[in-house]
Protein backbone atom coordinates (compact mmCIF):
# COMPACT_ATOMS: atom_id res chain seq x y z
CA UNK A 1 0.00 0.00 0.00
CA UNK A 2 1.66 3.20 -1.11
CA UNK A 3 1.77 6.01 1.41
CA UNK A 4 0.49 9.16 -0.22
CA UNK A 5 -0.37 12.69 0.74
CA UNK A 6 -4.07 13.34 1.11
CA UNK A 7 -4.10 16.31 -1.20
CA UNK A 8 -2.53 14.88 -4.20
CA UNK A 9 -0.75 16.49 -6.69
CA UNK A 10 0.79 17.16 -9.91
CA UNK A 11 4.54 16.97 -11.84
CA UNK A 12 7.50 17.53 -14.25
CA UNK A 13 9.07 18.10 -17.52
CA UNK A 14 10.42 20.62 -19.83
CA UNK A 15 14.12 20.90 -19.54
CA UNK A 16 15.60 23.82 -21.42
CA UNK A 17 18.92 25.59 -21.57
CA UNK A 18 19.26 29.35 -21.64
CA UNK A 19 22.08 31.58 -20.43
CA UNK A 20 23.76 28.85 -18.42
CA UNK A 21 20.51 27.79 -16.75
CA UNK A 22 18.77 24.45 -16.84
CA UNK A 23 15.05 24.72 -16.15
CA UNK A 24 13.25 21.79 -14.58
CA UNK A 25 9.47 22.18 -14.31
CA UNK A 26 7.85 20.12 -11.59
CA UNK A 27 4.17 19.93 -12.40
CA UNK A 28 1.39 17.38 -12.30
CA UNK A 29 1.38 14.50 -9.86
CA UNK A 30 4.58 13.51 -8.08
CA UNK A 31 4.80 9.74 -8.58
CA UNK A 32 7.19 6.81 -8.53
CA UNK A 33 9.33 5.99 -11.55
CA UNK A 34 7.14 2.95 -12.24
CA UNK A 35 4.02 5.10 -12.69
CA UNK A 36 5.49 7.38 -15.36
CA UNK A 37 4.65 5.11 -18.31
CA UNK A 38 1.00 4.99 -17.22
CA UNK A 39 0.78 8.79 -16.92
CA UNK A 40 2.37 9.17 -20.37
CA UNK A 41 -0.11 6.64 -21.75
CA UNK A 42 -3.04 8.86 -20.72
CA UNK A 43 -1.25 12.12 -21.54
CA UNK A 44 -1.04 13.43 -17.97
CA UNK A 45 1.84 15.42 -16.50
CA UNK A 46 3.83 13.85 -13.72
CA UNK A 47 7.19 14.19 -12.00
CA UNK A 48 9.34 11.26 -10.94
CA UNK A 49 12.69 11.03 -9.15
CA UNK A 50 14.23 9.77 -12.39
CA UNK A 51 13.07 12.90 -14.21
CA UNK A 52 15.03 15.00 -11.73
CA UNK A 53 18.12 12.79 -11.93
CA UNK A 54 17.99 12.93 -15.74
CA UNK A 55 17.80 16.74 -15.67
CA UNK A 56 20.83 16.92 -13.39
CA UNK A 57 22.76 14.50 -15.59
CA UNK A 58 22.02 16.62 -18.69
CA UNK A 59 22.97 19.89 -16.99
CA UNK A 60 26.15 21.37 -18.50
CA UNK A 61 29.02 21.86 -16.10
CA UNK A 62 28.87 25.22 -14.40
CA UNK A 63 25.12 25.69 -14.90
CA UNK A 64 22.58 26.12 -12.13
CA UNK A 65 19.40 24.05 -12.05
CA UNK A 66 16.29 26.24 -11.94
CA UNK A 67 13.50 24.16 -10.37
CA UNK A 68 10.05 25.65 -11.01
CA UNK A 69 7.21 24.09 -8.99
CA UNK A 70 3.48 24.10 -9.63
CA UNK A 71 2.17 20.88 -8.13
CA UNK A 72 -0.46 19.70 -5.67
CA UNK A 73 1.82 16.91 -4.42
CA UNK A 74 1.71 13.15 -4.62
CA UNK A 75 3.54 10.04 -3.51
CA UNK A 76 5.44 10.86 -0.33
CA UNK A 77 8.30 8.45 -1.08
CA UNK A 78 8.89 10.02 -4.51
CA UNK A 79 8.73 13.47 -2.93
CA UNK A 80 11.28 12.50 -0.29
CA UNK A 81 13.67 11.16 -2.91
CA UNK A 82 13.41 14.31 -5.04
CA UNK A 83 13.93 16.50 -1.97
CA UNK A 84 17.03 14.56 -0.93
CA UNK A 85 18.54 14.69 -4.43
CA UNK A 86 18.05 18.46 -4.74
CA UNK A 87 19.09 19.21 -1.16
CA UNK A 88 22.42 17.46 -1.69
CA UNK A 89 23.45 20.00 -4.35
CA UNK A 90 24.67 23.59 -4.10
CA UNK A 91 23.68 24.54 -7.67
CA UNK A 92 19.88 24.46 -7.29
CA UNK A 93 17.48 27.43 -7.22
CA UNK A 94 13.79 26.79 -6.53
CA UNK A 95 10.81 28.91 -7.55
CA UNK A 96 7.21 28.20 -6.57
CA UNK A 97 5.38 29.42 -9.66
CA UNK A 98 1.88 28.69 -8.40
CA UNK A 99 1.26 25.98 -5.82
CA UNK A 100 3.60 23.79 -3.82
CA UNK A 101 1.30 21.56 -1.77
CA UNK A 102 1.83 18.37 0.13
CA UNK A 103 4.85 16.46 -1.21
CA UNK A 104 5.64 19.40 -3.51
CA UNK A 105 5.97 21.70 -0.49
CA UNK A 106 8.65 19.36 0.89
CA UNK A 107 10.56 19.63 -2.39
CA UNK A 108 10.33 23.43 -2.13
CA UNK A 109 12.39 23.22 1.07
CA UNK A 110 15.38 21.68 -0.75
CA UNK A 111 17.31 24.85 -1.54
CA UNK A 112 17.42 28.59 -2.08
CA UNK A 113 13.90 29.58 -3.05
CA UNK A 114 11.52 32.25 -4.32
CA UNK A 115 7.75 32.30 -4.77
CA UNK A 116 5.36 34.12 -7.08
CA UNK A 117 3.46 36.94 -5.33
CA UNK A 118 0.27 34.91 -5.83
CA UNK A 119 1.84 31.54 -5.08
CA UNK A 120 0.94 29.34 -2.11
CA UNK A 121 2.31 26.53 0.03
CA UNK A 122 0.26 23.87 1.78
CA UNK A 123 1.60 21.50 4.43
CA UNK A 124 -0.29 18.65 6.08
CA UNK A 125 -0.04 15.19 7.59
CA UNK A 126 0.76 12.10 5.59
CA UNK A 127 -2.21 9.88 4.87
CA UNK A 128 -3.01 6.60 3.13
CA UNK A 129 -5.45 6.23 0.27
CA UNK A 130 -7.19 3.27 1.93
CA UNK A 131 -6.85 1.23 5.08
CA UNK A 132 -8.00 -2.07 6.57
CA UNK A 133 -7.14 -4.43 9.40
CA UNK A 134 -7.89 -5.14 13.05
CA UNK A 135 -7.43 -2.66 15.92
CA UNK A 136 -3.81 -3.70 16.53
CA UNK A 137 -2.91 -3.31 12.85
CA UNK A 138 -4.65 0.08 12.60
CA UNK A 139 -2.91 1.30 15.76
CA UNK A 140 0.42 0.24 14.27
CA UNK A 141 -0.43 2.05 11.05
CA UNK A 142 -1.29 5.20 12.98
CA UNK A 143 2.12 5.10 14.68
CA UNK A 144 3.79 4.62 11.31
CA UNK A 145 1.98 7.65 9.89
CA UNK A 146 3.09 9.74 12.86
CA UNK A 147 6.68 8.69 12.17
CA UNK A 148 6.28 9.77 8.53
CA UNK A 149 4.92 13.12 9.70
CA UNK A 150 7.96 13.67 11.89
CA UNK A 151 10.31 12.67 9.08
CA UNK A 152 8.78 15.18 6.67
CA UNK A 153 8.54 17.84 9.37
CA UNK A 154 12.35 17.78 9.47
CA UNK A 155 12.46 19.45 6.05
CA UNK A 156 10.26 22.34 7.25
CA UNK A 157 12.14 22.61 10.55
CA UNK A 158 15.51 22.79 8.85
CA UNK A 159 14.32 25.47 6.42
CA UNK A 160 12.42 27.68 8.87
CA UNK A 161 14.19 27.12 12.17
CA UNK A 162 10.82 26.62 13.81
CA UNK A 163 10.29 24.08 16.56
CA UNK A 164 9.13 20.55 15.87
CA UNK A 165 5.95 21.10 17.89
CA UNK A 166 5.01 24.22 15.88
CA UNK A 167 5.56 22.51 12.53
CA UNK A 168 3.64 19.38 13.57
CA UNK A 169 0.73 21.55 14.69
CA UNK A 170 0.71 23.30 11.31
CA UNK A 171 0.75 19.94 9.54
CA UNK A 172 -2.07 18.60 11.73
CA UNK A 173 -4.17 21.65 10.84
CA UNK A 174 -3.50 21.38 7.07
CA UNK A 175 -2.04 24.88 6.80
CA UNK A 176 -2.27 27.02 3.66
CA UNK A 177 0.40 29.69 3.44
CA UNK A 178 0.37 32.74 1.16
CA UNK A 179 3.53 34.01 -0.53
CA UNK A 180 4.09 36.84 1.96
CA UNK A 181 3.54 34.54 4.92
CA UNK A 182 5.81 31.88 3.43
CA UNK A 183 8.65 34.41 3.31
CA UNK A 184 7.81 35.86 6.72
CA UNK A 185 7.78 32.40 8.32
CA UNK A 186 10.99 31.29 6.62
CA UNK A 187 9.58 28.58 4.34
CA UNK A 188 10.67 30.60 1.28
CA UNK A 189 13.57 33.03 0.96
CA UNK A 190 12.03 35.78 -1.21
CA UNK A 191 9.19 36.84 -3.47
CA UNK A 192 10.07 36.34 -7.15
CA UNK A 193 10.16 39.44 -9.32
CA UNK A 194 9.31 37.96 -12.70
CA UNK A 195 7.22 35.32 -14.43
CA UNK A 196 3.57 34.42 -14.28
CA UNK A 197 1.71 32.10 -11.98
CA UNK A 198 -0.93 29.51 -12.76
CA UNK A 199 -2.39 27.64 -9.81
CA UNK A 200 -2.83 23.96 -10.50
CA UNK A 201 -6.41 22.76 -10.35
CA UNK A 202 -5.58 19.16 -9.49
CA UNK A 203 -6.38 19.42 -5.81
CA UNK A 204 -8.19 16.13 -5.34
CA UNK A 205 -7.00 12.57 -5.81
CA UNK A 206 -4.24 11.45 -8.12
CA UNK A 207 -5.25 11.65 -11.76
CA UNK A 208 -4.50 7.98 -12.33
CA UNK A 209 -7.04 5.71 -10.64
CA UNK A 210 -6.95 1.94 -10.13
CA UNK A 211 -9.49 1.61 -12.95
CA UNK A 212 -7.21 3.54 -15.30
CA UNK A 213 -4.27 1.31 -14.39
CA UNK A 214 -6.42 -1.71 -15.30
CA UNK A 215 -7.38 -0.01 -18.57
CA UNK A 216 -3.73 0.71 -19.34
CA UNK A 217 -2.74 -2.89 -18.62
CA UNK A 218 -5.51 -4.27 -20.84
CA UNK A 219 -4.85 -1.88 -23.73
CA UNK A 220 -1.10 -2.48 -23.62
CA UNK A 221 -1.67 -6.24 -23.57
CA UNK A 222 -3.96 -5.88 -26.59
CA UNK A 223 -1.31 -3.93 -28.52
CA UNK A 224 1.32 -6.55 -27.68
CA UNK A 225 -1.00 -9.34 -28.84
CA UNK A 226 -1.74 -7.52 -32.10
CA UNK A 227 1.97 -6.99 -32.69
CA UNK A 228 2.74 -10.65 -32.03
CA UNK A 229 -0.02 -11.75 -34.42
CA UNK A 230 1.35 -9.45 -37.10
CA UNK A 231 4.83 -10.91 -36.67
CA UNK A 232 3.41 -14.43 -36.99
CA UNK A 233 1.66 -13.45 -40.23
CA UNK A 234 4.89 -12.02 -41.60
CA UNK A 235 6.71 -15.22 -40.70
CA UNK A 236 4.18 -17.22 -42.74
CA UNK A 237 5.12 -15.26 -45.84
CA UNK A 238 8.83 -15.40 -45.09
CA UNK A 239 9.06 -11.67 -44.43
Amino acid sequence: MAIMYRLHMSALHTISERRAKMILKIKGDIVSNEMKEIYDWFGYDCTTPKDVLDAIEEMPKGDRLQVKINSGGGDVLAGQEIYSVLRSRSDVDIEVEGLAASAASVIAMAGKSTISPVGMLMIHDVSVSFTSGNHAQLSKQAETLKAWDEALASAYIEKTGKSKDEIIQMMDAETWITADKAVEMGFIDAISQSGQSVITNNMGNLKITDEMIQQYTAEKAGIEEEKNNLLKDLDKFGA
